[in-house]
């Protein structure tokens, strides 16, 4: 078996152009709030360390408009703010990710019964690293259309190193 190179979300920064990469951002940012409690404070603890405005005690009290600018430039940085990004972009896109497990299942793909931001959070493998996947996704964005199928893209990275945990040989002692 071929050792698979698990990359930290930061990286996805190179396969997103500038309109997608905001409305990733955008959408984590309105999902915020109304996220699952251990992500909302997964999130809030790197946003705050993260995130500063001179005239803003916190990150609360920025402007929505002033933080999505400042998220945008540390995201393509900060490999921490990128992950939670792309956990709360995950918890928001629940639904594509749902349909593109359960093709991938449908396709005999394993996908574990659990993925979520606890074990995604790690990172992702490239899509030629995970051929079935990729061309799965491949399909299936290809009958979208922007950002939607962008969104399929992004999900079987969010996907992708699950496979890896699914497939991983026992550790020899």
């Amino acid at each position: 078996m071929t050792e698979k190179n698990i990359l930290p979300w930061i990286e996805v920064n190179e396969m997103m152009d500038d309109e997608y990469r905001q409305l990733v951002v955008r959408d984590a940012l309105s999902h915020y709030p109304k996220a699952s409690p251990e992500l909302n404070k997964f999130a809030f603890d790197i946003l705050k360390k993260t995130i500063q405005v001179n005239g803003f005690r916190s990150f609360q009290s920025i402007p929505p408009q002033m933080a999505k600018i400042q998220v945008l430039k540390e995201f393509k940085t900060n490999d921490l703010l990128a992950t939670a990004i792309i956990c709360l972009w995950a918890e928001n896109q629940h639904e594509i990710i749902e349909t593109l497990t359960n093709a991938a299942r449908e396709a005999n793909i394993p996908i574990p019964e659990k993925w979520d931001w606890h074990e995604a959070r790690h990172g992702f493998i490239q899509g030629e690293d995970t051929p079935q996947l990729d061309q799965l996704v491949t399909t299936l964005a290809a009958q979208k259309t922007k950002p939607e199928s962008d969104h399929y893209l992004l999900a079987a990275l969010w996907l992708s190193n699950s496979l890896l945990a699914e497939q991983a040989p026992p550790l020899q002692v």
